[in-house]
């Protein structure tokens, strides 16, 4: 991280009314610091996708999560510091993208799309909580590996 870099930081609750205010927060910070709409998008999508997991699948919606983002020239990077189960979003199934969405079975592309508009996504665990790391490019050009047709 540069010297130059602007951090947002805030505790809040993984529940809809918390997550959207944080959200709403997290999009005023990157617009301050002149982040492209883009990647303040997919910035707030991702940070609503794992704290949504986190509230629904995690059931820690009363436990406090820590979200940390940073704004560097070329990225934007975010990390959520939580209490709850052991969870590496990484490892979630990828959801079957050649069925017809009718017969595709219900769940799953949130955490597809958080690995999909993340340049990088990181897990640990450590001291009993999980430490989810993930970056979102600033210029606008997708590489293979963040292409959301499926085709990697």
């Amino acid at each position: 991280m540069s010297a130059l870099a602007a951090r947002f930081e805030a505790t809040t609750l993984a529940t809809p009314a918390a997550i959207s205010e944080l959200t709403d927060r997290v999009m005023a910070f990157l617009d301050a610091q002149g982040v492209d709409a883009r990647a303040a998008h997919h910035t707030a999508l991702v940070l609503d996708e794992i704290l949504t997991n986190l509230g629904t699948h995690g059931a820690c919606a009363s436990g406090a999560a820590i979200v940390a983002v940073v704004v560097e020239p070329e990225r934007v990077t975010g990390q959520i510091v939580d209490d709850g189960p052991p969870f590496d979003s990484r490892q979630a199934a990828v959801p079957a993208l050649d069925l017809a969405p009718a017969d595709r079975p219900i769940g799953g592309l949130g955490l597809y799309l958080v690995r999909k508009l993340s340049t990088t996504l990181e897990y640990a665990r450590r001291n009993d909580q999980n430490c989810t790391t993930f970056s979102i490019s600033r210029n606008n050009t997708l590489s293979a590996e963040t292409r959301i047709d499926g085709n990697s």
